[in-house]
């Protein structure tokens, strides 16, 4: 999960890096540069910014072929459209990708080139952040999160907006030209939404996407069914191996379970729980979060902990607007400690049978 989040984090971080580096871009072309600061300083700031483009996406390329809940393959961290996990849209990114270390390498080699032609190279810039947007918003998992998707649309306006007081200051081409530009460029960010709820934001896009069939008829949370709610794991038993941390807080304590569900349709568990030490030296549990993500998936199950036992956690879970499934965690041996097992039931059957199978998927 760890490793998704990065990928995500490090992908919205860089989106939104490329939008301010495109809008000083077009900004210094057209002259700008603020009045207290030197024209070198606008200049180096630009620079650094697609240095620190690069890192980021260093970072988000490295953390989605790490992260095993997407089978995309390295070669086409390279080669545009050959993943099997949303080729087309995720092949955009590696584009994106390409142009990006086409104006870098050349930038790097400008002593060597004619201004003509690294001017011509430069200019792909401003190819590869569209490119990028409709990347992030046809590949991301979590653009119909309200926040994501107006993120992104942002960026969007931001960069059209740009565009447009550019134009109006320039002097060329004739007025008519610049007026037609200019209410094209307008009606760009009106265009992005009306696409994304016809796509993206509408339900059943992963597998419109290109999601793997095998993704899919795993179970794994990836597609949507009837109605918009998101499609369940058939129901499964799994062996559980992860680690049991405490940390003291308030009158209580936190005892915070994480680990591999390895099985079923695997993936990774977390489960947060509140404590409290009763007069008696016991520890009741309070309450409970739980976050499920199966492998693959573009969906994270979440829910609460309804009920706790000897070595046992009942939950309630649910994906994207889906009905609430039951869920089992059974533990062997003490909590807190470095290492723990035990067995995770997912299913729609009552919860309690965990214990019962062991240990085998269903």
């Amino acid at each position: 999960m760890t490793l998704w989040y990065l990928a995500r984090g490090s992908g919205l971080v860089l989106l939104a890096v490329l939008t301010v580096n495109l809008v000083m871009g077009i900004a210094i072309q057209g002259g700008w540069h603020p009045e207290s600061w030197p024209r070198f300083a606008v200049q180096a700031v630009h620079r650094n910014l697609a240095l620190l483009a690069v890192v980021l996406l260093t970072i988000h390329v490295v953390t989605i072929e790490l992260d095993p809940f997407v089978p995309v393959g390295w070669w086409a961290a390279l080669v545009p459209f050959v993943s099997p996990y949303r080729p087309f849209w995720l092949g955009l990114g590696t584009l994106s990708l390409d142009l990006m270390a086409a104006v870098v390498v050349t930038s790097l080699l400008r002593s060597h080139l004619r201004p003509r032609w690294w001017r011509v190279i430069h200019w792909l810039t401003y190819v590869s952040w569209p490119v990028a947007v409709l990347h992030s918003l046809g590949t991301g998992t979590d653009t119909k999160l309200t926040w994501v998707f107006g993120f992104e649309l942002g960026c969007v306006g931001l960069v059209a907006t740009t565009v447009i007081f550019r134009v109006a200051r320039a002097t060329r081409p004739r007025v008519a030209v610049r007026g037609v530009i200019m209410a094209a460029v307008a009606a760009t960010p009106m265009a992005v939404l009306a696409w994304s709820a016809a796509g993206p934001l509408q339900s059943g896009w992963a597998r419109q996407a290109g999601t793997p069939t095998t993704a899919l008829a795993s179970g794994a949370p990836a597609s949507t069914g009837a109605g918009g709610q998101a499609s369940l794991p058939a129901p499964f038993t799994a062996r559980f191996v992860g680690s049991a941390t405490s940390s003291a807080g308030g009158n209580g304590e936190t005892i915070t379970i994480s680990g591999q569900v390895q099985g079923g349709v695997g993936g990774q568990l977390l489960v947060s729980l509140s404590a409290s030490q009763l007069p008696d030296g016991t520890i009741a549990v309070d309450q409970g979060s739980v976050t499920y993500r199966p492998a693959p998936g573009s969906l994270v199950y979440t829910g609460r902990v309804v009920s706790v036992g000897p070595g046992s956690l009942i939950m309630r879970l649910a994906a994207g607007g889906g009905q609430s499934e039951p869920a089992e965690l059974t533990i062997s041996g003490p909590v807190p400690a470095s290492s723990v097992s035990g067995l995770f039931y997912f299913g729609s059957a009552p919860a309690g049978g965990a214990g019962q199978d062991g240990g085998q998927d269903s």
